[in-house]
């Protein structure tokens, strides 16, 4: 398959995208040691519970990552402001606040606790302004069953169904050292990847929507890979659902609005399968009896111990009695690398087959 020749300009398009990745990198880089220390001085702990000793760690780091997401987003929008004396886009700014009202919702869990129903339904408050705009192209390529124009129920039905999984799916695939935010790093890349490579093979520019996720991807990379230096094992910080929800409001609003269903499709099968292991859990636990646990035990030598395989981070220490925290995270990243940037590169390559792009 030859590549389509693309404008040079393309190079303009990326632009923002690299200012966005790099002012988020920079926040949390700046200013998550002095988050460590107030959040250690206010006595704000979370036990890091897969390890031996359970060690107190600082907790709630996240509003720091959700900071930095903001940060990298309006700086774009700044300057596309007063330097180019264009609109802002409203696209970009309903992510924005959508990001921000995740946050929040993050903010009064890790305050008050909710409930498991109320913490699944609540990020379906952060897709409100998305679909207030209407962000999204509602015609969609179906595999094996073709192109659909669902029209204004794409805005009302899809945007905030598919908000909402990713946000909460998000939530509750983590809860290991550097496992969120590794996630998040090799999702948002893979994002990028295939924005940036997209035009050069089906021979279009990068249309302002794609440049608006691109934006969004890129203040979202910056932010998770900068925390991964602080959240990765053994862990300084911890995120908290003030981090996670946000993480994954901005993951939802960039393949929102860069039209990327399909990609969302295969990047989020691991974390649809951890979904559905959690509903067998708790069926299981009912029909057993047994209390619900929802954390693996650690072992005196590190290694975790499970009640069964009904998280997609407990399947393999279920089998592997060996597997500790931190090679358990590092199978679980090369596994969503593999998934995400494969996709990428299955979409791409079968863009002359009727697959991906659109």
């Amino acid at each position: 398959m030859g590549m389509k020749c693309v404008h040079a300009s393309e190079v303009v398009y990326v632009i923002p995208v690299l200012m966005a990745l790099v002012a988020a990198f920079a926040v949390v880089i700046l200013f998550m040691p002095g988050a460590i220390r107030m959040l250690r001085d206010a006595g704000k702990f979370g036990i890091d519970v897969h390890k031996p000793e359970k060690p107190e760690i600082p907790k709630g780091g996240g509003f720091i990552v959700l900071f930095a997401i903001v940060f990298g987003i309006l700086l774009v929008i700044g300057i596309t402001t007063f330097q180019d004396h264009a609109e802002v886009r409203e696209g970009l700014l309903a992510a924005l606040v959508s990001i921000l009202m995740a946050g929040i919702i993050g903010l009064l869990d890790d305050t008050f606790n909710f409930k498991t129903r109320t913490k699944i339904a609540l990020p379906l408050v952060a897709s409100i302004p998305m679909v207030a705009v209407s962000v999204g192209n509602p015609t969609m390529s179906i595999p094996f069953i073709g192109t659909i124009n669902f029209g204004p129920y794409y805005a009302l039905i899809i945007v905030p169904l598919m908000m909402t999984f990713i946000v909460d799916s998000t939530n509750m695939y983590g809860g290991m050292n550097g496992l969120e935010a590794g996630l998040s790093s090799i999702n948002s890349a893979a994002i990028l990847l295939y924005l940036i490579l997209a035009p050069f093979v089906d021979g279009h520019m990068m249309t302002t929507a794609q440049t608006d996720a691109g934006v969004v991807a890129g203040a979202l990379l910056g932010a998770s890979i900068a925390f991964l230096i602080f959240n990765r094992f053994p862990a300084k910080i911890l995120p908290g659902d003030v981090g996670r929800l946000p993480i994954g409001a901005a993951m939802a609003s960039a393949l929102i609005l860069g039209n990327m269903d399909r990609l969302a499709i295969i990047m989020y099968v691991p974390f649809m399968l951890n979904f559905l292991l959690y509903i067998i859990y708790r069926l299981y636990i009912k029909r057993k009896g047994i209390e619900y646990a929802k954390f693996a035990s650690p072992r005196e030598d590190g290694t975790l111990k499970v009640i069964g395989p009904f998280t997609i981070y407990w399947i393999l220490p279920h089998f592997f009695k060996t597997m500790t925290e931190r090679r358990n995270v590092l199978f679980l990243l090369v596994l969503q690398a593999i998934i995400a940037f494969g996709a990428v590169v299955v979409l791409l390559v079968g863009y002359p087959f009727g697959v991906g792009i659109i």
